[in-house]
């Protein structure tokens, strides 16, 4: 009975690990016709940024679209 019950979890593991895999490599890719809700320009962030500064952004991939829906914000990620 222990053997049984112990292949049955040996699947299930295998099963959702496979599940797993698959969500993550569909929430890591990029969004097809995605736009950026508002335009990047690097030269002027660069001068413009000082340390202590909360840097927002809004990633182009399924997972960030996923958490600025959960979050109903413009923005996926927020770094300093």
């Amino acid at each position: 009975m222990k053997r049984a019950s112990h292949d049955r979890h040996g699947v299930m593991n295998w099963m959702l690990s496979g599940l797993g895999q698959k969500i993550a490599a569909y929430l890591d890719r990029a969004e097809e016709g995605y736009e950026p809700f508002t335009p990047s320009d690097p030269v002027a962030l660069r001068a413009t940024l000082r340390p202590g500064d909360v840097l927002l952004v809004e990633g182009n991939n399924h997972v960030s679209g996923v958490i600025k829906y959960l979050t109903q914000s413009t923005w996926s990620h927020a770094a300093l």
